[in-house]
């Protein structure tokens, strides 16, 4: 791949728009995800705000990998935003109880806690630096450790496949000493986590295809297209979340980005084989209508009723 290098990482969304339409940020190869972790740390990406670092993330992505891992991100910090910025990833570890291996406790009094038991799904496993763990599977709270701390073990559970080039892992915690500073998470922590995690990655997988829409020379229509989705998707994660008008404002970019997906996709089988080749195996990153439906049911629950408009 061929693309021009960044200048810099923009400050605002019209920044990172301007940046793709002239050339100035563009997409960079990045086969590993060393490649990636490399070019996030160059870029500062850990210390931008959310709708930034989804987007910029989004911009620089050659592979849909690095548009999941953009948009998880910046989830995180939406979602715990007591906690530092940090140039590195964060990863929230909370999946459990596949296999034999036991599940996470958090156990001993305040001051004198002790985490112990395995997670059994990390995104990031290679170079992630914090992990936000839930004292049990979908149970507060977060304790927040970092992958050096003593009793901490990180293994790879699987590469290749879906998003493949982003390392899996599981993690083992044995005894591992938890201060009360580093005990986060509330009732809300959830609920946000759900709300955002599908909307940052729409902001960041608008900014990748219009990155590579103008890196192909697409048709002006598509391009367009892509610009008006990444700013419904910034505008719509600017919502409190979660809300009810953020639950129906992302069911819309959900649809507006599957549409714009639609369009995309034929585009780039001719125009760049190998990236839709990489387009395809990683599509249910998109191709899930959930966003969608939550926003019908939110209407639903109004009394309103979405209606395919008639035919003439």
């Amino acid at each position: 791949m061929t693309s021009a290098p960044s200048t810099g990482t923009p400050q605002t969304l019209e920044g990172v728009i301007e940046g793709l339409l002239t050339g100035a940020l563009a997409p960079r190869e990045a086969a590993t995800e060393d490649d990636f972790h490399a070019t996030w740390i160059a870029m500062g990406l850990g210390r931008t705000e959310p709708t930034l670092m989804a987007a910029v993330g989004g911009a620089l992505a050659d592979r849909l990998a690095w548009v999941f891992l953009s948009g998880y991100q910046a989830t995180l910090c939406r979602c715990f935003p007591q906690l530092p910025a940090i140039e590195g990833w964060s990863a929230f570890v909370n999946t459990e109880g596949v296999g034999d291996l036991p599940g996470t406790s958090l156990s001993g009094d305040a001051g004198n806690r002790r985490l112990n038991g395995w997670k059994t799904w990390l995104a990031g496993a290679d170079h992630v630096d914090r992990l936000l763990v839930s004292a049990t599977h979908n149970a507060l709270p977060f304790a927040v450790v970092r992958r050096a701390q003593p009793g901490v073990a990180i293994e790879h559970s699987r590469s290749g496949g879906y998003l493949g080039e982003m390392i899996q892992g599981r993690v083992r915690f044995e005894d591992v000493p938890v201060a009360e500073d580093q005990i986060v998470g509330d009732e809300t922590t959830f609920p946000a986590f759900r709300a955002s995690e599908g909307a940052y990655v729409r902001v960041a997988l608008s900014a990748f295809i219009l990155g590579h829409a103008v890196r192909l020379q697409a048709p002006a229509e598509l391009v367009t297209a892509a610009v008006g989705t990444l700013v419904a998707a910034a505008g719509a994660v600017a919502l409190p979340l979660p809300s009810r008008a953020a639950t129906i404002a992302i069911g819309g970019v959900d649809a507006q980005t599957r549409a714009l997906a639609s369009a995309f996709g034929p585009f780039i089988a001719t125009a760049d084989p190998a990236l839709h080749a990489l387009w395809e195996r990683d599509a249910r990153l998109f191709r899930s209508d959930a966003l969608t439906r939550r926003a019908e049911e939110a209407l639903a629950a109004l009394g309103l009723v979405l209606r395919q408009p008639s035919s003439a």
